[in-house]
């Protein structure tokens, strides 16, 4: 693979991707996903994690009757060989998602039976990072 995809793969999740972590029944699961309407950006980053041989999986919404919004994807990777596959892959390249990236790659690192409540700065730190809207 090219250091031109991983950068732009790198941009991509930048701007249009999420790098958390969230609760499943009893374990927690760090992903990283992609959101958008172009079916083009979309199936370029396929590309790219096939190439790499990295497992994802794609959620269309059709968007039902709204007649404002286009179709979307969401590409979405979850577990933590894929999240330290692609992680590892784009962390040179990324900017804005960086510190996320840390805080994830971390909490691969660690044990798997490591909880997440018994680390009091990882959920405000990873909300704080991913929270939207104005900054106050």
């Amino acid at each position: 693979m090219s250091e031109v995809d991983k950068a732009w793969f790198a941009g991509i999740i930048d701007g249009e991707g999420c790098i958390s972590i969230y609760a499943r029944s009893n374990h927690f699961v760090p992903s990283v996903k992609i959101g958008n309407t172009n079916e083009l950006l979309i199936n370029n980053c396929k590309r790219i994690l096939d190439e790499a041989g990295i497992e994802y999986f794609i959620r269309f919404n059709d968007r039902g009757d709204r007649n404002n919004a286009k179709p979307a994807w969401e590409l979405c990777l979850e577990s933590r060989p894929r999240v330290i596959a692609v992680l590892n892959m784009i962390y040179p390249y990324l900017v804005s998602k960086k510190a996320q990236a840390d805080l994830i790659l971390e909490w691969c690192g660690k044990s798997k039976r490591a909880k997440l409540d018994t680390e009091s700065n990882f959920i405000p730190n990873i909300r704080l990072l991913n929270l939207r809207g104005r900054v106050k």
